[in-house]
């Protein structure tokens, strides 16, 4: 409905040009008017009339061709004109030869008008076909295809814009349903393995008690303690499958306050230094007198540390893990660095993905009933962590030297 009432407007506003421009430059007596008034309705009537056949009909769409459509377009208005100077050459008395000169330069006219048109729509259709075409490779599934919006303003160009940006979006949820799919390969996989291993362990014990196989009160009491240790494995695991799962499904809810760093370090040591002694390792911590306060989710900040010290310490047979925390312009750092065995180079870009078991990746260290690793979630969970908080981690290693972790959190 707008677009009769523009076609309306613009109709009008040519009449009452063209009547002024009679008025300007004939100045007719007013006996004329009624003639001009003629020559002026004959085309606005051709151009309604016309207009309601085509709304109706919609004849545009029945050519195999925008360009065909728009051309015969152009010579229907040149109909108009050449109908319109017809009646005009016999109402005005014109000679028979300048009557038939006016008609040549009108069809003259018309051809070349035909001809820039024919350009013009070419290029119009070329658009459209090469959206037509990129629409027919995402349909065959080839999501990189991309139209061609030709640097333009018009709504062809925002099209090809808009459909590029169709494509882009199906392209990225395609690689994120690929990269899914291969991570919940890679869960069954890793749980499978990591939950048997434990679980293989601990059947095995418990029949051997049960069956009283083992009956010295000291292997009953390695073997309870064994079962004990695998338990807790497991327990971890499924712990760490539940984190990955809220913050996967955004159900990771931190609540932030003002939180003592130097704290959280502190507390973390004290909990780990039994594992430190244990393996013969020295585990110690160097805060900067002016860490202050910063506000971040205590839980799970002392979870990113919790393990990031674990791995640390499960990659150090000897020497020396410490955790180093200070402040840098608008930031708060945390270092953790060790003497260990260090990862491979081509490892370290991986070692914050999930399920990620390298050869020398840093996971959870070997459980008590095997040497399996773990399933590589503690740094995932971590850098997860760090993030929510608007951080940042990263890792730098050298093989057989140690590795460095380093939390950037804003201050």
């Amino acid at each position: 409905m707008q677009r009769q009432i523009r076609f309306l407007l613009i109709l009008g506003l040519a009449l009452i040009v063209g009547a002024g421009m009679i008025f300007v430059v004939f100045r007719p007596p007013q006996n004329e008017w009624p003639l001009y008034a003629l020559l002026l309705c004959i085309p606005a009537g051709m151009a309604v009339v016309s207009s309601v056949i085509a709304r109706k009909q919609g004849w545009w769409r029945r050519f195999g061709s925008v360009t065909v459509a728009l051309v015969f377009t152009c010579a229907l208005g040149a109909g108009m004109i050449f109908i319109t100077l017809l009646i005009t050459t016999s109402l005005m008395f014109i000679s028979a030869h300048d009557a038939s000169l006016s008609i040549v330069i009108v069809l003259f006219a018309a051809a070349v008008s035909m001809a820039f048109g024919y350009l013009v729509a070419a290029s119009l259709s070329d658009g459209i076909g090469d959206i037509a075409r990129a629409a027919k490779a995402v349909q065959s599934g080839d999501l990189t295809a991309r139209a061609d919006d030709g640097g333009g303003k018009d709504e062809i160009a925002r099209l090809a814009h808009a459909f590029n940006e169709m494509a882009a979006q199906l392209q990225h949820v395609r690689d994120q349903e690929i990269k899914l799919d291969q991570m919940r390969r890679d869960l069954i996989a890793w749980v499978s393995h990591d939950l048997r291993t434990p679980l293989t362990g601990i059947r095995v014990r418990v029949e051997a008690l049960a069956d009283g196989v083992v009956q010295e009160p000291a292997e009953v009491q390695r073997y309870l303690a064994t079962i004990q240790n695998d338990t807790q494995a497991l327990n971890r695991l499924i712990d760490d499958l539940f984190e990955l799962a809220t913050i996967d499904a955004g159900g990771l809810k931190l609540h932030k306050m003002p939180v003592d760093m130097a704290d959280l370090i502190s507390d973390t040591i004290e909990t780990m230094s039994v594992i430190a002694k244990n393996k013969g390792v020295a585990l110690h911590g160097d805060v900067a007198a002016n860490l202050g306060l910063v506000s971040v989710s205590p839980q799970h900040i002392q979870r990113v540390l919790n393990n990031l010290i674990s791995n640390a310490l499960a990659h150090t047979p000897q020497g020396q893990v410490s955790v180093r925390a200070f402040r840098a312009p608008g930031q708060l750092c945390v270092e953790v660095n060790d003497t260990g065995e260090g990862i491979a180079p081509q490892d370290v870009p991986h070692v914050f993905d999930r399920f990620y078991r390298g050869e020398r990746a840093r996971t959870r260290g070997a459980s008590s009933s095997g040497n399996a690793k773990g399933m590589g979630l503690g740094l995932a969970i971590a850098r997860a962590l760090v993030e929510a908080h608007s951080g940042a981690i990263a890792l730098s290693s050298e093989l057989g030297k140690g590795t460095q972790v380093k939390v950037v959190l804003p201050a």
